[in-house]
């Protein structure tokens, strides 16, 4: 995975200092929700990790980077599994590719259930599973209600992730089941800083942080 922008690599250092196994990442959209979820849910498959998160080329994490991870369950938007680089299940990917239906733009109920029956396997590292759900609030009721008795009792070591850059859309039984973290803006010096390190010129800097927001 790229490497981390220092307000992101802050937020993991606390996640991973703290307990639970759900958590919400929150927050407006372009926070980073996406990029600090994966550091987590990696970090807690790797076979090695730290304090600063995952070491990044122990087999889990080769595994993690390649999408190809037996303890990694994703939920995913079809529409955003393509864009993302995700794999689809076989069945779908059939179903698309055939043009039989278009990718689905909400987390499918199908999906979940496949999640349910991944916790209920035996984990096959030594860190136990971890279930990776972006962006939450694209599940539907009957697909949040599906996923609800896994995430409140999950079986076994699993770990959970969610996603969202709209919270109040989610349902109040998958808010109260998970531990809440708001996304953290950068200050001012560390977004200048990180966007000279990206190859912007410095005198537009300043013109393109005022112009974000």
């Amino acid at each position: 995975m790229p490497k981390l922008a220092p307000w992101l690599q802050r937020q993991l250092r606390a996640l991973l200092s703290r307990r639970g196994h759900a958590w919400l990442l929150h927050g407006p959209s372009g926070l980073g929700q996406y990029e600090l979820a994966l550091a987590l849910a990696q970090a807690w498959l790797c076979e090695q990790s730290s304090a600063e998160g995952a070491c990044g080329h122990c087999p889990a994490c080769l595994g993690f980077e390649r999408r190809t991870h037996a303890d990694l369950c994703a939920l995913l938007p079809e529409t955003h599994a393509l864009v993302l680089d995700w794999p689809l299940d076989e069945k779908a990917q059939q179903e698309i590719e055939e043009k039989k239906r278009k990718p689905s733009k909400e987390i499918r109920v199908e999906a979940a259930r496949q999640m349910v029956s991944f916790t209920q396997t035996t984990h096959l590292g030594s860190k136990g599973q971890v279930v990776f759900i972006h962006p939450a609030d694209r599940m539907n009721t009957v697909t949040a209600n599906t996923l609800l008795k896994t995430l409140e009792e999950p079986p076994g070591a699993t770990r959970f992730v969610l996603t969202t850059d709209a919270v109040h859309q989610l349902l109040p039984t998958i808010r109260s089941r998970c531990q809440s973290h708001a996304m953290e803006m950068p200050t001012t010096d560390e977004a200048q800083t990180w966007l000279i390190e990206q190859g912007i010129p410095a005198d537009e800097v300043q013109t393109l942080w005022r112009a974000s927001g």
